[in-house]
């Protein structure tokens, strides 16, 4: 029995993870100006678990450069997984926030639509990550679209750099765009997240076959390189439209598409 027990606190030990480090945690989605409802309601933000372990936010503060600050208090562990997303935001009711599944939600929640810091610590005061977006020079400032930090910049540097974020594309709930909970629209490679190319198609997506339609405007001879979630170059052929993806496993990809000399980068699910 005592063997049993042992092994159980073992188990518990590895997949959890204590003494946080900076960058443990990062903030992948911002949505600071909602249409479908008032800000008020609609606001939230969204944190990835970079680490192998679970971690426990419970406890840590939530807080901007000003007087705006939120001790995380959930009645109980407030636990991510390993590569898994939280989303954090004003009011919980679906019905009156937009749509939005909220792990935890707090009316002293506050993200201010132009210029505004997030700003994540431990209990003990060890700030894990902050973003300073900026309402528009470097930073997207949409209205009724999240700011979508690209997933090939999942660290706590590259989120630092508004070229790494984008707007929301997938509607969510009333309209509003963005994927609160789920992997970000945004899966272009670092600094490219504002490239576009015109007409830029990928079909069908999600896709089961061996080979994929990749279409723009233009339609002339275009670079495709394609990259695992881990960054890894799995293709990279010259193409006028039509893809070979036989050789991808079930998963989710990142089309990165060069034509006349733009890049444009889109999400690819193979099933």
């Amino acid at each position: 029995m005592k063997k049993i027990y042992f092994f159980l606190v073992a188990i518990f030990a590895a997949t959890m993870s204590f003494g946080q480090s900076p960058g443990d945690i990062i903030i992948t989605e911002i949505m600071q100006n909602p249409s479908a409802v008032t800000d008020a309601n609609g606001e939230y933000f969204e944190v990835y678990n970079t680490t192998a372990g679970i971690i426990d936010m419970n406890g840590w503060i939530i807080k901007d450069n000003g007087a705006n600050s939120h001790t995380i208090t959930n009645g109980g562990p407030l636990n991510i997984a390993s590569g898994a997303y939280l989303v954090f935001g004003k009011n919980s009711t679906i019905a009156e926030n937009g749509g939005v599944i909220l792990d935890y939600a707090s009316s002293s929640i506050s993200l201010t639509n132009a210029d505004d810091e997030i700003i994540l610590e431990t209990g003990g005061g060890l700030e894990i990550d902050r973003v300073d977006y900026d309402g528009g020079p470097n930073f997207p400032d949409p209205s009724g679209k999240s700011m979508e930090l690209s997933t090939m910049a999942y660290t706590s540097s590259a989120n630092d750099i508004g070229s790494n974020w984008a707007e929301g594309s997938s509607a969510y709930g009333d309209g509003d765009l963005g994927t609160p909970g789920a992997v970000n629209d945004n899966s272009a490679p670092l600094g490219i997240a504002g490239h576009k190319i015109k007409g830029f198609k990928i079909s069908p997506n999600p896709s089961s076959d061996n080979f994929i339609n990749i279409t723009t405007a233009n339609n002339t001879t275009k670079n495709v390189q394609v990259f695992d979630m881990l960054g890894k170059r799995v293709i990279n052929q010259e193409i006028n439209t039509i893809l070979n993806i036989s050789n991808l496993t079930t998963g989710i990809y990142v089309v990165k598409v060069t034509e006349n000399s733009i890049s444009a980068t889109k999400r690819l699910v193979v099933k």
